[in-house]
């Protein structure tokens, strides 16, 4: 401790404020140091939320007394309570997303909610809950969905139907057929008496999915295009792959859709087919029959010849009329072509050709026989028995055998091990104790050891010079006539030095000495 404060009482302000400033930084280099170390790492408790949710979580987690950061649209916890709190945050029904819904009707008043006031509330609450079920669909980043109920009245003569639309945002890539048509089925059993044709699908990025009355997608949505051809293409795959081996091929299907929306009307007329429309018969038979005479005296007598003059006649007729009604062959014939239907396919197939293995030195490497031109058409009709294969439609097929370039390695790949594993899921924990280490070792390398080197020769000269070794004076020094006066330390020396030079000699190597083991 003496050597210190000697040390510290020889040292310039300068360098005691170098010294001080050294300490200060260590200080609070090891205090940051030690506050990372103690802090627990932060989590992802949720992320994308909208500000009103993430106010709400932010509120609920300052209640539960729990430390949070906001990072942009993301909430951050710490990692050993990031699933309790998600429970926790659960059970108070956070996060809300998107609308509000059936909560709308716990804040109604009973005595001062009309029943328009009622149904508005009714039916907002009924599109938040169907809402937030399209946003539970993996992929969705958010959703809207407006129904249109008309009011019900008694003194209406004709009712209308119910319709309503949704409109999806997704969070990468577009919406497919599938998912499109089962969010039109899911608003449909929803309200009463909607018709799943009367519900419109939009895609925020790319426009109309489903149009209300139409079963299948718009004609500028391509999105069912790029997953039928992979549809095809897995198919053709698992089929060649048993014959040629997994990873020996490669194909490509392009579609040819039809973008055109067409309705046919037909009438065809055949005037060499006649249709019996209808036949009608009618029959008549008429019979007559008469007498005539002469009236004379001899009729008034009571004994005359009454029927001495008479005549008789009689008449019949008979008629059979028949009427057909006969018309001409008629077809009429109404054809809608909706957009989606197929106008061509294209299909090429790459088959890895087999290549000769290499052999060890001084062995010959073992024939391998090309693929016959038979085999590559033999795949060619599997792949067109596989798609549907329609010469008159335009669809061209493509088999070819070539061998696959294969990736030289310069060496074996080391695949991550334990130690590697934890070094990646803890780096940013390692930096927080790496930097600050560095930054005290490069204090005490480049600033605190040059203070120290610099005060060293000072250090060395504070303690008193070493007590000059007893000489022996001649007589002639001592009656010298100087000898009585007062002289300085270098005149003594010199004095010293001209009457022994051994003497001056032995002093100066223990000086020498002595300031070699100070410094």
């Amino acid at each position: 401790m003496s050597k210190l404060a000697a040390t510290w009482s020889h040292w310039s302000i300068q360098q005691k404020a170098v010294l001080a400033g050294v300490l200060l930084a260590t200080f609070a280099c090891f205090g940051t140091l030690m506050s990372a170390v103690s802090t627990p790492p932060m989590a992802m408790l949720y992320g994308g939320l909208d500000p009103a949710a993430a106010g709400d979580v932010l509120n609920a987690l300052e209640a539960m007394d729990i430390r949070a950061e906001a990072r942009g649209d993301a909430i951050y916890v710490p990692d050993t309570k990031r699933d309790s709190v998600r429970m926790a945050l659960a059970r108070q029904g956070l996060p809300q997303q998107g609308q509000p819904g059936f909560e709308l009707l716990e804040e109604l008043n009973g005595f001062a909610t009309t029943a328009e006031m009622f149904d508005a509330a009714y039916w907002r609450a009924k599109e938040g809950e169907l809402a937030r079920t399209i946003l539970s669909t993996p992929g969705v980043g958010s959703a809207r969905v407006h129904l249109a109920v008309p009011k019900t009245s008694s003194f209406s003569r004709q009712r209308r139907m119910p319709t309503a639309s949704v409109t999806v945002t997704m969070k990468r890539g577009r919406l497919d057929l599938q998912h499109a048509t089962a969010m039109r089925y899911l608003i449909a059993l929803a309200v009463p008496d909607l018709e799943p044709e009367q519900v419109a699908v939009l895609d925020s990025g790319y426009g109309v999915v489903l149009r209300p009355g139409a079963e299948r997608p718009m004609a500028a949505y391509t999105g069912d295009e790029g997953q039928r051809a992979r549809g095809m293409e897995g198919n053709l795959r698992d089929l060649l792959e048993a014959r040629v081996g997994p990873g020996n091929a490669r194909i490509t299907v392009a579609l040819k859709i039809d973008r055109e929306r067409e309705t046919i009307s037909e009438r065809v007329l055949d005037p060499n087919s006649r249709v019996m429309m209808g036949r009608e018969t009618t029959d008549v038979q008429q019979s007559d029959s008469g007498g005539s005479g002469t009236v004379t005296v001899a009729s008034n007598l009571p004994e005359g010849d009454v029927g001495g003059g008479q005549s008789s006649s009689s008449s019949s007729r008979s008629e059979t009329n028949e009427t057909t009604r006969f018309d001409i062959s008629e077809v009429n014939r109404q054809t809608e072509k909706l957009p989606g239907a197929i106008t061509r396919i294209n299909v090429a197939v790459l088959i890895n050709e087999p290549t000769p293995e290499l052999a060890p030195e001084g062995e010959e490497a073992a024939p391998v026989e090309p693929r016959s031109q038979e085999e590559l058409d033999s795949i060619a009709e599997l792949v067109k028995a596989s798609i549907g294969f329609e010469e008159a439609r335009g669809d061209i097929v493509t088999v070819k055998a070539m061998p696959f370039h294969e990736i030289v390695s310069d060496g074996p790949f080391i695949e991550p091990g334990g130690i590697m594993d934890y070094l990646k899921s803890n780096v940013i924990a390692i930096l927080q104790v790496l930097v600050p280490a560095i930054v005290v070792l490069m204090l005490a390398m480049f600033v605190l050891r040059p203070v120290l080197m610099q005060s060293a020769p000072d250090a060395a000269a504070a303690p008193p010079p070493p007590a000059l070794p007893e000489v022996q004076m001649n007589t002639a020094q001592i009656n010298s006539p100087q000898a009585g006066q007062i002289q300085s330390p270098v005149e003594e020396l010199r004095q010293l030095a001209s009457a022994d030079k051994d003497a001056a000699t032995t002093v100066l190597k223990s000086w020498l000495g002595d300031i070699e083991e100070a410094a």
